[in-house]
């Protein structure tokens, strides 16, 4: 899974100390929990889950704006440092939130924010910055609107700038955290084409995270499914909407919409996700599961590789 991966997640751990009220004792929350992941230069891999389930925790990993409890983050083959303007891998690792106008400074001109990650190189000239973000601007459909701020744009504009801004630098990753779930259908769609573009004329990978699969199916040949802070099957977007293996993964295509009914006979998970202070012993899922045995709730599963890049962790798969 990991041969000539740009960006690769090594049992990677992520624990929140929380207090669960005013006196309460500290806990240890579980957001993601031995987590490997591979990504290659110039593909892209979709994350899919329900909300809660740690995916943008572990984007934020995969950026370096988050330190792994436990496990490592590589990034061409070396540790990836902490994000920030002295970080080896300032540039080439970038991220698009899912909120635009929260990481946008109000205060700055569009054009300026765009322009900042460029300072940090020394041969770039005044003129050859404001050429590229006049260029960047363009290329995303906002030409001329550089010296805005920010409150002037819509919110599919904004998604736009967002996109311009991670671009600015022309990364090798850019994580995407579920950069359209806020946005109406046809700005969406948009949005979403645009990524698709920026691919074929820039090259970068992507890491997408979204809690939506026909979003995700649509942009990423590779998909890997999360539950409760794990990985439970990962493989060919084709495989895993014609036939998944991992109940889960069933559950989430069982609910995407068509324009035929269900594509699947089988039913969305029902109940609660539980809570990450106090996750279930065995299977993670096994409360939510109608197949579930007497090893799915005292064993947890290990990886069952079904054919070439897929793979799933269940000790009942369908197949």
């Amino acid at each position: 899974m990991s041969g000539g991966a740009l960006l690769q997640l090594r049992d990677v751990w992520r624990r929140f100390a929380v207090r669960r009220g005013l006196w309460a004792e500290r806990a240890l929350l579980t957001a993601v929990a031995g987590v490997d992941m591979s990504l290659r230069a110039g593909e892209s891999l979709g994350l899919v889950g329900e909300s809660g389930c740690g995916k943008s925790t572990l984007g934020r990993m995969a950026c370096g704006l988050l330190s792994p409890s436990e496990g490592q983050v590589l990034f061409d083959g070396q540790p990836l440092p902490p994000a920030g303007p002295g970080s080896t891998a300032a540039g080439r690792v970038q991220m698009v939130f899912q909120d635009p106008f929260s990481s946008l400074n109000p205060r700055w001109r569009v054009g300026t924010s765009l322009e900042e990650p460029l300072c940090r190189d020394k041969s770039l000239s005044k003129a050859e910055r404001t050429a590229r973000v006049a260029d960047m601007f363009s290329r995303v459909g906002l030409a001329g609107l550089e010296r805005r701020y920010p409150h002037e744009f819509s919110g599919g504009q904004r998604q736009r700038i967002a996109v311009a801004r991670a671009l600015i630098t022309r990364p090798d990753v850019i994580i995407c955290d579920e950069p359209v779930s806020a946005l109406d259908a046809s700005v969406q769609a948009q949005v979403l084409n645009l990524l698709r573009d920026v691919q074929e004329d820039f090259g970068p990978a992507y890491l997408f995270i979204s809690h939506d699969l026909s979003v995700v199916s649509f942009m990423c040949p590779r998909v890997a499914v999360m539950y409760l802070g794990r990985l439970v099957e990962e493989g060919p977007r084709e495989r895993l909407l014609r036939s998944p293996a991992h109940p889960y993964t069933q559950a989430l295509v069982a609910a995407m919409p068509s324009a035929d009914g269900l594509s699947l006979n089988a039913a969305p998970a029902g109940g609660e996700l539980p809570s990450p202070l106090a996750l279930p012993p065995g299977c993670t899922f096994h409360p939510r599961c109608a197949r579930a045995t007497n090893a799915c709730r005292s064993e947890a599963p290990n990886w069952r590789t079904l054919e070439d890049g897929w793979r799933v962790r269940c000790h009942h798969p369908s197949v």
